[in-house]
């Protein structure tokens, strides 16, 4: 198809329309933007993590470098970006200002907190749930809405 064509031009407003930038692979992305909705839900950095994710998820976040975590991977590491360093408000961008500084916290607060994943049992192909625990047993959770 040539780019004069009429065809062309639809189809490029109907992308320019629908895509949504995201940082790296959309994935890990969507668990962090959930994790730093769930975080900011709660008010208080999480005691606690659990991620339940749809099986298509987890297969393609588990081994996946979370951008801007100095070459962190896997699920459990989405969420700890999202929650230490993300702003929810930035949606698929959630991670994109990371500092080095804020790496080195994602990394204690992964050694220090328990993150748990699990596999969602809503039957949908693409379903990530983040709830969040405070220590005194308040809980926050959300989905990634971009």
């Amino acid at each position: 198809m040539d780019r004069t064509d009429e065809r062309y031009g639809a189809y490029v407003s109907i992308l320019e329309e629908e895509l949504i930038a995201a940082m790296g692979c959309t994935e890990p992305i969507a668990i962090a933007l959930a994790a730093a909705r769930a975080r900011e839900l709660l008010g208080v950095e999480p005691a606690r993590v659990q991620v339940a994710a749809s099986g298509s998820i987890i297969k393609n976040a588990k081994s996946v470098v979370v951008p801007h975590t100095g070459g962190l991977k896997n699920i459990e590491a989405a969420a700890a970006a999202g929650i230490v360093a993300g702003e929810a408000a930035r949606g698929l961008e959630v991670i994109a200002d990371v500092s080095p500084a804020d790496v080195e916290k994602v990394v204690a607060y992964l050694e220090g907190t328990p993150i748990a994943v699990e596999r969602a049992d809503s039957g949908l192909d693409f379903d990530i749930v983040v709830q969040v625990f405070a220590g005194d047993g308040a809980e926050g959770a959300a989905r990634p809405r971009a």
